[in-house]
């Protein structure tokens, strides 16, 4: 079975900006952008990884590799979903992924493809708290070509058949939303 990570990066980056930050994905990060940590970890897999972000994001582009660049107009997460999984629908499943969670293990991502080759929804859990990522296999695909909007693919999410993918990885949960955040996850960093 095959796999692709679909890393989520379409956002206005909104809480970031409003403090005066620029986007939360280009922010420095022991030495790099936030979204070239998530990159890089995703990469490290060994699985096909696509970057979803805006066609006006050239700052991000450039930091991204042309042959996993995707853009569309997104008005949320489920259109960025849907559209990421419309181009590259010669998968047998999809983890969707979150640029902006940069401390996100290559080990985790593995163990949610693995489980998604018995189940046709894994989703990371840390704690006992939903985390990222999550995986969606080939039965999903129309269900996640039909969403639109903020909600993302939460209702696919109550699928009876989910798969919980218990894991320690503390990355699976932090994400940069604010400046606060972005401190918080470098002092996690350095542990």
């Amino acid at each position: 079975m095959k796999h692709a990570i679909l890393i989520m990066a379409a956002g206005l980056s909104e809480r970031f900006r409003q403090a005066g930050q620029g986007h939360k994905l280009t922010a420095m990060l022991r030495g790099k952008p936030v979204l070239q940590h998530t990159l890089a970890h995703a990469t490290a897999t060994g699985l096909d990884v696509f970057v979803m972000t805006r066609p006006e994001d050239h700052a991000i582009h450039a930091l991204l590799p042309p042959y996993c660049l995707l853009t569309c107009c997104s008005g949320g997460l489920g259109d960025s979903i849907a559209a990421a999984v419309g181009a590259v629908p010669d998968y047998d499943g999809w983890l969707i992924a979150l640029g902006d969670m940069p401390l996100i293990a290559p080990a985790s991502y593995l163990a949610v493809s693995e489980a998604l080759r018995a189940a046709p929804v894994a989703r990371a859990v840390v704690n006992g708290e939903a985390a990222h990522p999550v995986g969606f296999d080939r039965s999903c695909y129309a269900q996640l070509r039909d969403l639109r909007g903020e909600t993302g693919a939460r209702a696919l999410l109550r699928n009876a058949a989910l798969r919980r993918v218990e894991l320690q990885d503390s990355g699976c949960r932090w994400d940069v939303d604010t400046p606060d955040d972005l401190q918080a996850i470098a002092a996690l960093a350095r542990l």
